[in-house]
């Protein structure tokens, strides 16, 4: 390997792989799993949204608070606040960190009910229930 080809493969910070090169390959269908079994706990108030981040950028990306920050444009800080529900992060900060995993921010009502009639709406209108 070049000497050019080991620094690009290493960060020059802290001497560590880039977080492409520690990715694991996970095949399409168990992300595919994944998301929507967390989207489902999240819908359903079983976990928070900062819980839902945190699966997802540890479970689906195997980054750290650190790397994933750097990937989304946000500070580590405010990613730890938002994971750990304490975060009175801007709409904007908290749809970078969610779409940085796939998520994006949406508002709906607090009642079960009419959160069902939207989300049967739209899964009427697209025909598939997802994009």
């Amino acid at each position: 390997m070049t000497e050019k080809a080991k620094m690009s493969a290493q960060d020059n910070r802290h001497g560590r792989l880039p977080l492409s090169a520690k990715r694991k390959k996970l095949p399409s269908s168990v992300k595919d799993e994944l998301m929507k079994s967390i989207c489902i706990e999240l819908i359903t108030s079983q976990i928070t949204t900062g819980k839902a981040l945190q699966r997802l950028r540890t479970e689906m990306l195997f980054a750290n608070q650190e790397q994933y920050a750097k990937m989304v444009g946000i500070t580590r800080k405010a990613l730890s606040e938002i994971e750990g529900d304490k975060s009175k992060a801007s709409a904007l900060v908290l749809g970078k960190a969610l779409r940085g995993v796939g998520l994006e921010l949406l508002v709906l009502p607090r009642d079960k009910f009419l959160q069902g009639e939207i989300i049967s709406y739209q899964s009427a209108t697209d025909g598939s229930g997802s994009e």
